[in-house]
């Protein structure tokens, strides 16, 4: 009892003790390293609208650094503007511009390491190798930022938000434009990412391995030069995304590589070079996801095993399905496909023939790109029309056994 009651007046004498102190022009403190030296746990620390050119800040005490009219902080181009080594810090509302670039150090805006706690929330930041880079931080947020990055090519650049061996992390309701990566994430578990939105990355909108049991949900990964990498992971959830317009020679929506027990479900892919790719990918399930005018809707690899694709709607795509296998271990059932000219005489919307969606020269392509100069040609019809009726060097056994005769409302 008497713990309970000297925690309790520790608590109550800490928190009546925390200062508010304010940085301005005609401020007691000019600067916020001056501030920061003065401050002591728990402090609120209000800047105000200013330019603040300062270099390296680093913040080493659980403190909330509040901008008030976006005061401009600029790191001269020299290390991390921010540097966070105190859990329990809110940097919030505030520009963050001008991390230096290294070839050997990974410079951002806010550089975390070893936190717990912390809320980096409705900052805009330019002009930075990396916008927000955690590094083993757990329990934090990342919301609301706005990151534009300098990344002129993938040596120099660095990503928008960056995850090392961190966990349970929100990164939510964030833009993210020209980076090499919108969001990359390594050795990073249990994580949400939400409402985020991220475009013009040099190489990916978002590229994550070895990561397990996150969830991704509405965001938009839109005109980069590759969608999404999602890589040696299980136990991911990818629902409600919108992939847009990732066109490129080798660009897709996703590549889905070495995943497993993961679902991809009630996402929109259009205008893709590849909306999904998948190699070496077991386990999963692809489900009412919007195919809409991609070049391949779904390019599956023979070493891909055990995953299902129910009730997704094909529309306009140039080619539906792609593999470079004749053999096929995985279940399509129910799709709506587009070129689908069977019949329904029991009008349950049911197809009364199978669709085999695969055509001879989408496999063709896949193992000859070179081809793809014959595309609709006559020949090529010719075949199409003598493969359908004769399957010989299709996979047959890659068919949707009860096709939708109309699309389905997802």
């Amino acid at each position: 009892m008497k713990f309970y009651l000297f925690s309790f007046i520790f608590l109550y004498f800490q928190t009546i003790s925390a200062n508010t102190i304010e940085v301005c022009e005609k401020c007691q403190f000019t600067s916020i390293k001056e501030a920061i030296q003065n401050s002591k746990n728990d402090d609120l620390i209000y800047i105000y609208k200013g330019e603040y050119a300062e270099g390296q800040i680093v913040v080493d005490k659980a403190i909330k650094l509040i901008g008030k009219d976006n005061p401009v902080v600029d790191g001269k181009k020299e290390k991390n503007v921010f540097l966070v080594k105190s859990s329990n810090v809110t940097i919030e509302g505030l520009v963050i511009q001008s991390s230096g670039i290294s070839d050997i150090h990974e410079y951002a805006g806010i550089y975390s390491d070893n936190v717990s706690n912390c809320i980096f929330k409705n900052n805009k930041m330019y002009d930075n190798a990396y916008g927000i880079y955690l590094s083993k931080s757990t329990f934090s947020s990342v919301d609301g930022n706005t990151i534009e990055g300098n990344a002129i090519d993938e040596v120099l650049g660095g990503n928008g938000i960056h995850l090392w061996a961190s966990q349970n992390i929100k990164i939510t309701n964030n833009k993210i434009y020209k980076h090499r990566d919108g969001l990359y994430l390594e050795f990073s578990e249990n994580l949400l990412i939400e409402g985020n939105h991220s475009e013009g990355s040099q190489r990916y909108g978002m590229h994550f391995m070895f990561s397990h049991n996150n969830v991704f949900i509405n965001n938009i990964f839109q005109k980069n030069a590759t969608g999404v990498a999602i890589m040696y992971s299980k136990g991911i959830l990818v629902k409600k995304n919108k992939f847009y317009k990732n066109w490129g020679v080798n660009s897709y929506g996703i590549l889905v590589k070495d995943i497993t027990l993961s679902k991809f479900i009630e996402n929109e892919f259009i205008e893709n070079t590849i909306a999904i790719k998948a190699d070496s990918a077991s386990r999963n399930l692809f489900s009412e996801n919007q195919f809409i005018k991609n070049g391949w809707a779904i390019q599956v690899f023979g070493n891909c095993d055990g995953n299902e694709f129910s009730f997704n709607n094909f529309v306009s795509n140039i080619f539906d399905i792609s593999t470079n296998s004749r053999q096929n271990e995985n279940r399509f059932t129910e799709n709506y496909w587009d070129n689908y000219d069977g019949y329904d005489l029991d009008y349950d919307k049911i197809g009364d023939k199978p669709y085999h969606p695969v055509k001879l020269f989408s496999f063709w392509v896949n193992n000859y790109p070179f081809l793809m100069v014959l595309f609709k040609s006559p020949v090529i019809e010719i075949l199409e029309i003598a493969e359908k009726a004769f399957p010989v060097l299709t996979p047959s056994e890659l068919v949707d056994q009860k096709p939708h005769t109309s699309p389905l409302s997802l």
